[in-house]
């Protein structure tokens, strides 16, 4: 019987250890964390609603994902994908403005998606060298345009347009039908997969048992008890940061690669003032906190929650301070005046500075797919490679899911 560490008890590494231990693999799955979900981690309400401290959007074309949730007997909300312009809001030079108001911005917007369309059907290797912040200046597009396009590249990539490769862009795009994007989430929480995952595998998933190194050729995991397991095949399924600090020879190209950084604040509001004030609660600012959107769309009750990303270098550097809640709510309540009266429970979550993920998810920069993403696909000595960075579905639950399958299915194709 083939003897599996699986470090890391997110998405890929519970889907791995699942398709093991189906396969008939001795499997053991190590998290440092006190729980299982890695970045995939919802928050609880007293009143049932439900806000994502991680991943949160599940596109209509996420077939595993979906086929997971079906599986584990969960439901999906569905929620509309084309947000309408007058209700969503520019915050410019301290000025909230309808988007549809904003002279030439939604003529410009129309006229990026399809430079990104182009992108994506005739994009190849070759543009791997070159960032979407030069493909963003050829436009010559409206300053407006230029903050909202700016503004969403980092709420996608958690990284400026200068640190995007439009190669990785491009692949990335290419696997969602604009028309599915962001379609779904998981009612009662997307963290529902993981615990369902866990829950099946039972004494296989041990939480609170940190690895602090691992022997590639040998597959020796040392743990931070002075213990170690030795195994035929170890998968690492944490993210690359984490994982240059456990595997001393990690290569050099992946350590290069991109990581989004950021953080979440989510705050409940005694009521949705936001509508009566005939928004949806979405807000692009020219601030550092960035984006702003209602994450309780699809969710019932008088109370609503409002989720801020901050995203990138500005959104990582506010969210780390002490008083970013408090100073976000303010600027909440310059948006949508009264708000700060109807403010509930807050919620903020670093990933930064989580020492567990040390960042949000992979971003590749220029040249860095090309460089890391052969080596990722495959084994180096014992050691495999799960979670999203290492699949085209780079950033999603999806990837993470894709990932974690193919590992399994590959180690237990392997020679014994």
């Amino acid at each position: 019987m083939t003897r599996v560490v699986v470090i890391g008890a997110g998405l890929a590494g519970l889907r791995c250890a699942t398709d093991l231990v189906a396969a008939g693999a001795d499997v053991v799955v190590l998290e440092g964390r006190d729980r299982v979900g890695g970045r995939v981690w919802s928050h609880r309400f007293d009143d049932g609603q439900v806000a994502e401290r991680g991943a949160e959007f599940i596109d209509g074309d996420h077939t595993e994902v979906l086929a997971l949730a079906h599986d584990l007997g969960l439901s999906v909300s569905t929620r509309s994908t084309r947000p309408d312009p007058s209700r969503v809001l520019i915050d410019a030079g301290g000025r909230p403005v309808p988007s549809h108001l904003v002279p030439g911005l939604l003529d410009d917007l129309e006229r990026w998606e399809g430079v990104v369309a182009e992108l994506v059907a005739g994009a190849g290797p070759d543009l791997d060298s070159a960032s979407l912040a030069e493909l963003l200046a050829a436009q010559g597009l409206g300053v407006m345009a230029r903050l909202v396009i700016g503004r969403e590249i980092r709420t996608e990539f958690m990284l400026p347009p200068e640190e995007v490769s439009q190669w990785f862009a491009a692949l990335v795009d290419r696997h969602r039908d604009p028309a599915l994007r962001e379609q779904h989430r998981i009612v009662g929480g997307n963290d529902q997969l993981a615990t369902g995952l866990a829950d099946r595998l039972g004494d296989v998933v041990r939480v609170s048992t940190e690895v602090v190194s691992l022997d590639a050729a040998t597959g020796r995991v040392e743990l931070d008890d002075g213990t170690a397991i030795s195994a035929d095949a170890v998968v690492a399924a944490v993210p690359l940061p984490v994982l240059s600090r456990i595997w001393s020879e990690m290569p050099l190209e992946f350590g290069a690669v991109g990581y989004g950084i950021g953080a979440k604040i989510s705050i409940q509001y005694g009521r949705r003032l936001w509508r009566d004030l005939g928004r949806d609660g979405t807000v692009l600012s020219d601030r550092a906190w960035g984006h702003l959107w209602e994450t309780t769309d699809d969710q019932a009750g008088d109370r609503g929650v409002l989720t801020n990303l901050l995203a990138s270098y500005d959104g990582a550097s506010f969210g780390s301070l002490p008083g970013a809640v408090v100073s976000l709510m303010r600027e909440i309540e310059r948006v949508f005046p009264g708000s700060s009266g109807l403010a509930l429970e807050r919620i903020r979550t670093d990933w930064t500075n989580d020492r567990f993920s040390l960042g949000c998810y992979a971003c590749f920069g220029r040249g860095q797919w090309t460089a890391a993403a052969p080596g990722l696909a495959r084994p180096h000595g014992r050691l495999w490679l799960a979670g999203e960075h290492a699949s085209e579905w780079t950033g999603f639950m999806e990837g993470a899911l894709r990932s974690g399958a193919a590992v399994a299915a590959a180690i237990a194709a392997s020679p014994r």
